[in-house]
């Protein structure tokens, strides 16, 4: 991944809105990563039958099968419009990443039999993900739109500068749904 530019990764929708609280698709997961890829010229290797040649994701997808940092559900399908978990996105995540996974975890709902236990304890000692104030992860709970631009902000090591924000405010792109009262506002 890109973490020398500081280039968008993710944008609104065309009626102004962010959708902070919006659960993320396969399909978005999927542009947001190829956005963030260094070296896009990648033999494209893997295709899928409901991911058709003019759909706006179409090149992310292939792209990041042929990889393998995403795969399909089977029978030839990726399912680009249904909501990614908080497991699977940390997955994807610690794909790119490529860090040490393990560890012990001190969430209450990820246990070591869960398939994605290691790398939801990697991830959470590198800082990259955080539960909630029970000491729960919610690993099947949809991720949301503010959760990801989180969770990537602190993997590419970014930190919202409130202060610009601040200063800047009228100057900078401004979602109609996103106000200074929601958690992920300057994230």
């Amino acid at each position: 991944l890109n973490t020398d530019d500081h280039g968008g990764y993710l944008s609104g929708y065309p009626d102004g809105a962010f959708g902070p609280d919006r659960s993320m698709t396969r399909a978005e997961v999927a542009q947001m990563f190829y956005a963030l890829l260094r070296d896009k010229d990648v033999p494209i290797t893997v295709t899928f039958t409901d991911v058709g040649e003019g759909a706006w994701y179409h090149q992310a997808v292939n792209v990041l099968a042929s990889l393998g940092m995403v795969s399909g559900v089977g029978d030839g399908r990726f399912e680009p419009d249904r909501p990614v978990t908080r497991a699977e996105f940390t997955a994807i995540a610690a794909g790119f990443a490529r860090l040490e996974q393990g560890g012990a975890t001190r969430f209450t709902d990820v246990h070591e039999s869960d398939w994605y236990y290691h790398v939801v304890s990697g991830c959470a000692r590198y800082g990259w993900i955080s539960g909630y104030a029970d000491n729960t992860f919610r690993p099947n709970n949809p991720i949301t739109r503010a959760e990801v631009t989180v969770i990537v902000n602190n993997m590419l090591g970014r930190t919202a500068d409130w202060r610009y924000i601040e200063e800047h405010e009228e100057a900078l792109l401004q979602f109609s749904d996103l106000t200074k009262s929601h958690w992920a506002y300057y994230q």
